[in-house]
């Protein structure tokens, strides 16, 4: 019974990969052959780095400006690197300084390889061997490259169905109506599903900032797990009792029936129904009040989105890039320690190609290039990976040059190798079977396969100990500074999520903006607690606890100063609240929580008392990052 369970797995296994290598291989090797056909096989590397755009793009559903930004992204990584191959000097001030600012503007702590398409066509485009003379012709090609991928990448757009994955949203509803009819909530289970709402509501590098329609719909259901989760963590306040049996079980069914009623296009009875217990729960008091009436105004508005699906946009705001770009300017930022190695490691790489002129020295910066990743401990894991893969490969491809009765052989092994290169897991070591035995199969045309084997294991070798050296000594970025990275990034964002706060009580806030807070907020939170290893992992969880509360308390009092009144005078005393409280926050020294005055507070018992949460869990997360030893990583 298990082998026949075992065999189903990978029989599925096997499926699901088929389904997303086959259409990448397909991409791939149309586009190599054609190239091949059109301008000579030694112009294959623009199939490579096209289709890698390919790889990258072809799940998504891209809008227009999306496809232009694309296609500019290869045009212009693609003209560096025709300029890199002027003279020398160029070559090694370029590639000192393309994939550092490169690596800078396309990658963030949530996307950590946003840099990979560009910089990849960078650095593949110099390992084509062509002259001055020739940077026009390969520009053409570049160009022709870039508009089949533009143009399939419209045809998937075409025919994708613009449908969203709605299981985990009725899954995440179904999770809360159970919890809310037990005696002691799961908060992990409404967690991990709010979890996962926000890693499908980040767009990644969105210049324009157009949210898709399944994007904000996720963002929105995000939120209602959200208040769920920050209900059912304080368990003092989320009990049952003999007034809330009745309004919890009806709210429960009615989370149920959506559950299994939602539907992308015609919503309005469960949203009349929503409405209806939303008057009645006007009547409701205390947190549990608060909660019933938040779950149905988010659902009425999830429903709605649903049903109409516009796409939610914001104006390009060039400052706030350039606030962003400066931010990571920084030797304590990973991003700017990975940026330099990479950049140390392909100038170096380039230098010894020039300087040496070997015979297949690209292949020194090739493999530099793939094993040198943002951590270091992934880098030296990418080593071990390719060298055992990049042996088995040299074996293998050795043994069918030997038995290969012509070049037509070597194509059609080359073909089959592609697609299992792109149905296998990426950063494995069977991966780099199918990558190695591609390029020993076609260096073994113009070599021979004794001599292509002999270069690839030569060059690999000198690539990883050059990778090694650089990631040992330059800047290293282990797992663990990684990760205090994240911990200082999510209490700096605590300041920016009262400056958003301060910005409300003056004028409204884009909801944009919010998206892009809390979304960031809940991806780097969600990989610390997964990674939360190490001496003080359970008490770390509880750091982050108190900074999750900070936060959904700061969300919800945005919320509040956007829906009720204020007079002045009490924006007012809010303004002199968050002075206070961002002076704490900014001195890092622990305090007693009734030092700050509430006296004053205005009459908003919902604001009053979230502002008083705020400042409790405030001064419990100081005493646990004294207590923790982790005062030093928030400075």
């Amino acid at each position: 019974m298990k082998s026949l369970k075992h065999g189903m797995n990978i029989w599925t296994d096997l499926k699901q990969k088929a389904k997303t290598g086959l259409p990448k291989a397909a991409f791939y090797l149309s586009l190599f052959y054609a190239i091949w056909f059109l301008f000579g096989s030694e112009y294959g590397f623009v199939a490579s780095v096209t289709g890698t755009a390919f790889d990258f793009n072809f799940k998504k559903r891209l809008t227009a400006l999306e496809m232009v930004m694309v296609a500019a992204t290869q045009m212009i990584a693609c003209s560096f690197a025709c300029l890199a191959s002027l003279n020398i000097v160029l070559r090694l001030v370029l590639n000192a300084l393309f994939p550092l600012v490169w690596t800078l503007l396309r990658s963030s702590p949530l996307d950590n390889i946003g840099y990979f398409p560009g910089v990849i066509t960078f650095v593949f485009i110099q390992l084509i061997p062509f002259g001055r003379s020739d940077i026009p012709l390969l520009l053409l090609i570049a160009a022709f490259a870039t508009a089949v991928l533009t143009g399939v990448l419209t045809l998937i757009k075409f025919f994708k169905s613009k449908k969203i994955d709605d299981s985990l949203l009725r899954d995440g509803l179904k999770t809360i109506a159970a919890q809310l009819i037990v005696k002691e909530a799961n908060t992990g289970a409404v967690q991990d599903i709010e979890y996962s709402m926000y890693r499908r509501a980040y767009s990644g590098h969105n210049v324009a900032h157009i949210y898709s329609r399944g994007e904000h719909i996720y963002y929105i259901f995000a939120l209602i797990f959200q208040r769920a989760a920050y209900f059912f963590s304080d368990h003092r306040q989320s009990r049952i009792n003999k007034w809330t049996i009745e309004p919890r079980k009806e709210l429960s069914d009615f989370l149920i029936r959506a559950a299994d009623e939602i539907n992308q296009t015609d919503n309005h009875l469960l949203i009349e129904d929503a409405h209806k217990l939303l008057i009645k729960g006007e009547d409701f008091s205390g947190r549990f009040g608060s909660l019933y009436r938040n779950i149905l105004r988010l659902l009425i508005l999830a429903l709605r989105e649903m049903d109409v699906g516009d796409s939610h946009k914001e104006r390009f705001n060039l400052g706030r890039y350039l606030r962003d770009f400066r931010n990571h300017l920084q030797l304590n930022k990973f991003q700017f320690r990975f940026a330099l190695r990479l950049s140390v490691v392909m100038t170096i790489c380039f230098a010894i190609m020039d300087i040496s002129g070997a015979e297949h020295a690209y292949w020194i910066a090739l493999n530099a290039f793939l094993i040198t990743r943002p951590m270091y401990d992934e880098s030296v894991t990418r080593v071990q990976s390719r060298l055992i893969g990049s042996v088995v490969g040299c074996v293998v491809t050795y043994l069918f040059y030997m038995i290969a009765p012509g070049e037509w052989y070597i194509y059609l092994y080359f073909s089959v190798m592609i697609t299992c290169m792109y149905m296998a897991t990426p950063g494995k070591w069977v991966q780099p079977i199918f990558a190695t035995s591609c390029g020993v199969a076609m260096a073994s045309i113009s070599l021979g396969g004794s001599a292509a084997v002999g270069y690839r294991l030569l060059y690999l070798g000198l690539a990883a100990g050059l990778v090694y050296v650089v990631n040992r000594f330059i800047f290293p970025s282990t797992r663990q500074k990684r990760n205090e990275f994240y911990i200082h990034e999510l209490y700096r964002m605590q300041k920016f999520y009262l400056d958003i706060l301060r910005q409300s009580v003056k004028s409204r806030v884009s909801l944009t903006v919010l998206h892009n807070a809390l979304v960031n907020f809940h991806i780097l939170c969600d990989d610390l607690r997964k990674e939360s290893g190490g001496e003080y992992s359970e008490d770390l969880k509880n750091f982050l606890l108190c900074l999750w509360r900070l936060m959904a308390e700061a969300e919800q009092m945005t919320v509040i100063l956007h829906t009720a009144k204020f007079s002045k005078e009490e924006r007012k005393w809010i303004l002199k609240w968050l002075d206070e409280v961002s002076e704490k926050l900014d001195t890092r020294e622990m305090f007693d929580p009734n030092e700050i005055m509430l006296h004053d507070m205005p009459d908003k018992p919902n604001f009053s008392y979230l502002a008083s949460r705020y400042q409790q869990n405030l001064s419990a997360a100081l005493r646990m990052a004294t207590w923790i030893h982790l005062m030093p990583v928030l400075e």
